[in-house]
C-alpha cells in the first residue's frame, strides 16, 4: 500500500510542477471547478471495485480505491508535496491543514472525515478518475460526477465471498452483513444519508444478473454520454 501511495504522490507532484510552470497569475486566482469524475458505491461482495477499476482502465483514468483514499487521509504526517499536488490552488488552507496534521498523532473521526473530504475534492479538481467508496458520491458535485451503485442479492454475494475467501457460507454471510452495516453507519454518521437509496445515483448495476464486462460498458458509455 505504501508503494502505491508513493506512486500517487510522485505522479501528482509532477503534474503539479508542470501546471505551476504554465499557469498565469490570473488563472491561479480563479476558482477551480471540479472536472468530470466517476464514483462507485457498492454492497460488499457486489464487485463494485472491480467494475470501477476496469472502467478506469477502459477510459485511461486513474483509479482511486477506498483503501488508497483511506490510507492517505488517515496519515498523521503528510508529505508537503502530496498536499500541494492534490490541490495546488487552495494553498493557504492546505498549508494550515498540513501543519495541523504534522502537529498531531492519530486523527479523530472528525479530522479523518475532513481529510477524506479534502482528498476527494482535490482528486475531483484533477478529474479523469474513478473513486470507490468513502462517501465520494456525497462529497463531489453531482452535476460533474457519474454516480454508480453496484449491488447484488445477499445469496449471490455470500456465494462469491465464500468462494473468494475460502469461507463457509455462514462465515461469509456474517462478514458481509458486518461490513455492510459498518458502511451504512459511516454514511449515516457523517453524511446523514442512506447510501442504498437509488435517488443518489445515476446508474444502478445488479452484478448478479449482468456480466461484469456489460457493467463496465454501461459505466463507460454513461460517462461518455453525459460528459463528452
Amino acid at each position: 500500500m505504501s508503494r502505491t501511495i508513493d506512486q500517487l504522490v510522485n505522479r501528482q507532484f509532477l503534474r503539479w510542477m508542470e501546471t505551476q510552470k504554465t499557469q498565469t497569475k490570473r488563472e491561479q486566482k480563479e476558482p477551480v471547478e471540479q472536472k468530470p469524475m466517476i464514483v462507485v458505491s457498492r454492497e460488499y461482495g457486489a464487485r463494485g471495485a472491480e467494475v470501477g477499476r476496469l472502467a478506469a482502465e477502459r477510459l485511461k483514468f486513474q483509479f482511486h480505491s477506498q483503501e488508497l483514499v483511506h490510507e492517505i487521509s488517515k496519515q498523521a504526517r503528510v508529505r508537503q508535496q502530496l498536499v500541494a499536488s492534490l490541490d495546488e490552488r487552495a494553498r493557504d488552507d492546505i498549508e494550515q491543514w498540513v501543519s495541523e496534521l504534522m502537529d498531531g498523532g492519530a486523527l479523530s473521526p472528525t479530522e479523518y472525515l475532513r481529510n477524506v473530504t479534502k482528498v476527494i475534492l482535490s482528486l475531483g479538481r484533477h478529474g479523469k478518475g474513478v473513486i470507490v467508496g468513502r462517501g465520494s458520491q456525497y462529497i463531489l458535485d453531482p452535476k460533474r460526477t457519474l454516480r454508480v451503485r453496484a449491488y447484488a442479492p445477499l445469496d449471490a454475494r455470500v456465494r462469491r465471498i465464500a468462494a473468494r475467501d475460502g469461507l463457509g457460507r455462514t462465515e461469509a454471510r456474517t462478514k458481509i452483513l458486518r461490513i455492510d452495516s459498518e458502511r451504512t453507519a459511516f454514511h449515516r454518521q457523517h453524511f446523514d444519508k442512506d447510501h442504498s437509496s437509488p435517488h443518489d445515483y445515476d446508474l444502478l448495476l445488479n452484478t448478479s444478473t449482468l456480466p461484469i464486462e456489460a457493467c463496465v460498458d454501461m459505466v463507460v458509455r454513461g460517462f461518455q454520454a453525459r460528459f463528452r
